[in-house]
């Protein structure tokens, strides 16, 4: 395999959270977790990612102006950042993030507000070795989730649409970033929903799609779910 990128796209508009009456974007919110652990919620994504992960291989998607938070700063040494200007949704933040990148690298996309367990993660990017696509996995209940339609070996990814119990969680890796950005093009010029997401993209990318199942995960896309999860929002 080839170099492995790690891209966040961290450019959303946090509407939930400013409904709530947060003023700081959800990325740069201050999370104590459930062991009492304090960090930026981009913070806590860090602190899952394994040790096989290079600081310089980490892209951070921000909306314009919006810099990284201190502490991801202070323990990261080398990072990139790219700010996005205008989104017309995940796929294109994506999308956008990845233009710079060699394209027969690999990546793995992690979102920015749910945490996995580091052996996971760690899984996912070793059977890039193997498959063309890794990704995770949970059966729930989730009407928002986008979803796979079987395991271990999906054929068919759909956004918000009930196609199985199957669930994506947080992460989903890609062993050629040049394909990742042709499948990723094609769904925004034939977008005709709201906006593209990257479950789009995913039925156009080729090769042989794995899917690992975990059952261990925090959930922090929503004020109400940190909550659930048993943690605690500082500011």
């Amino acid at each position: 395999m080839n170099k492995l990128w790690v891209v966040i796209p961290a450019a959303g508009k946090s509407k939930r959270f400013k409904d709530a009456g947060y003023l700081n974007l959800k990325p740069t919110l201050f999370l104590k977790s459930n062991v009492g652990f304090c960090a930026t919620m981009l913070g806590h994504v860090f602190e899952s990612m394994p040790y096989t992960v290079d600081e310089g291989s980490v892209v951070i998607a921000l909306p314009y102006g919006i810099h990284l938070p201190t502490d991801v700063k202070d323990c990261v040494s080398d990072l990139h950042t790219v700010h996005i200007e205008h989104t017309t949704g995940q796929a294109d933040t994506i999308y956008q993030a990845i233009q710079p990148l060699p394209s027969e690298d690999s990546v793995l996309i992690q979102d920015c507000d749910t945490i996995l367990k580091t052996k996971d993660i760690q899984f996912l990017i070793d059977n890039l070795q193997v498959y063309d696509m890794t990704l995770a996995v949970t059966k729930t209940l989730d009407p928002n989730t986008s979803r796979a339609d079987r395991v271990p070996f999906p054929t068919r990814f759909e956004e918000k649409e009930p196609i199985s119990e199957w669930g994506i969680i947080g992460v989903r890796g890609f062993n050629n970033i040049g394909r990742l950005r042709s499948a990723l093009s094609w769904a925004i010029l034939h977008n005709h929903t709201e906006e593209p997401y990257l479950s789009m993209a995913m039925n156009e990318y080729a090769g042989t799609k794995f899917a690992h199942k975990i059952t261990e995960y925090v959930d922090l896309g929503t004020p109400e779910r940190i909550k659930e999860a048993g943690w605690e929002i500082l500011t």
